[in-house]
């Protein structure tokens, strides 16, 4: 039906992307805008920046700005808590009654299995910040990470930076400090000019003047993505810690992982989200290691899985999530909406 439309948002920290659809499937329009967490901007304002990006999107698509959406889709990061999804909801009804039918909040975690997993699956978010999420065919979910740049984010881009910013601060106030004697020149210099300040007390108005975005000092990350591509010891070395922390999130989910998920194709399928994982070639070591060194101390638990890289618009999730909800016939098609990005078997050795 090309009468029915259905919005979908996939909302970060930094940046959020929309997506308009018909009842058939057809993508109408798809843009980018300001991010939308509810808990860095306060639920006014992640409002009213929902209902600005739905707007713009029906002017892309050259429809009427006055057409109220069957459904709307929104996974934000920060709305994990069932409680708060649902008061966002009604708050959105309340306020732009407009705007939409119907819609569902859920976490940023859940639109991208949506998309790529028909009967579950697991999602490892590495963008600005980190979050992990497996569900199960019988909807039981386990969670590991999403708790924020003081409690986590680890494997981040946000951690990358930070974690660049203090290995170069503790080794100017203790020369011994850097792991393996790398040098921290190349690294210490690209901080400099990323927040133009010429030395380390400049680092106090950064962090507690100034009070960065947690979005800026996150865009140092691709800077030290770069060094490491030209072959910088220490920023290689970075990357790989990160790895290591991608990794450690498969091994807390995979335990919890129906035997209907470990017997897919390829076994359990992980959803790979975020910028980070375009720099997979600099993450791959570390998160091998991380893997290898867990079955040469512990019982082997995790055996096999496929990593998976979406092809499609996260936000589109949004839209199979709203559809499921409203029980609409939606040609919901999973296969093309991703590729393989890594296929990892546990090799078992003879007992």
């Amino acid at each position: 039906m090309t009468d029915v439309f259905f919005g979908g948002i996939e909302g970060g920290a930094s940046v959020s992307t929309v997506v308009l659809t018909n009842g058939n499937g057809d993508i109408l329009a798809e843009l980018k805008g300001e991010g939308t967490n509810p808990w860095i901007l306060g639920i006014e304002l992640c409002l009213s920046r929902v209902n600005d990006l739905i707007k713009e999107a029906l002017r892309k698509a050259d429809l009427n700005n006055d057409i109220k959406l069957n459904g709307l889709g929104l996974s934000l990061s920060g709305c994990e808590d069932q409680t708060f999804c649902k008061t966002f909801e009604n708050k959105l009804l309340e306020c732009y009654p407009d705007l939409t039918e119907e819609v569902i909040v859920v976490s940023d975690t859940l639109a991208p299995i949506a998309l790529a997993c028909e009967s579950g699956g697991a999602v490892i978010i590495s963008g600005t910040g980190s979050n992990s999420l497996l569900i199960n065919p019988d909807s039981s979910i386990k969670r590991c990470g999403g708790y924020g740049h003081i409690l986590g984010d680890e494997g981040s881009a946000y951690w990358i930076a930070f974690k660049s910013i203090k290995l170069c601060l503790d080794h100017l106030e203790d020369f011994n400090y850097v792991p393996n004697g790398y040098s921290i020149d190349r690294v210490w210099e690209a901080i400099k000019e990323h927040f133009n300040i010429d030395k380390v007390l400049d680092l106090l108005n950064v962090f507690y003047g100034e009070k960065k975005e947690k979005s800026e000092i996150a865009l140092l990350c691709k800077t030290i993505a770069e060094l490491a591509e030209d072959g910088d010891e220490l920023s290689l070395w970075i990357f790989s810690e990160a790895g290591k922390e991608l990794a450690k999130l498969i091994q807390s989910l995979y335990p919890s992982a129906d035997k209907m998920l470990h017997k897919e194709n390829g076994g359990l399928h992980v959803v790979c989200v975020g910028s980070v994982w375009k720099s997979w070639g600099l993450l791959k070591e570390g998160f091998m290691n991380q893997l290898d060194h867990h079955h040469n101390t512990q019982e082997t638990i995790v055996d096999e899985f496929t990593l998976l890289v979406l092809e499609k618009t996260v936000a589109l999730g949004g839209v199979y999530l709203i559809a499921k909800k409203l029980n609409y016939n939606f040609p919901y098609d999973y296969e093309h909406n991703y590729r393989i990005l890594f296929h990892y078997v546990h090799e078992r050795q003879d007992q």
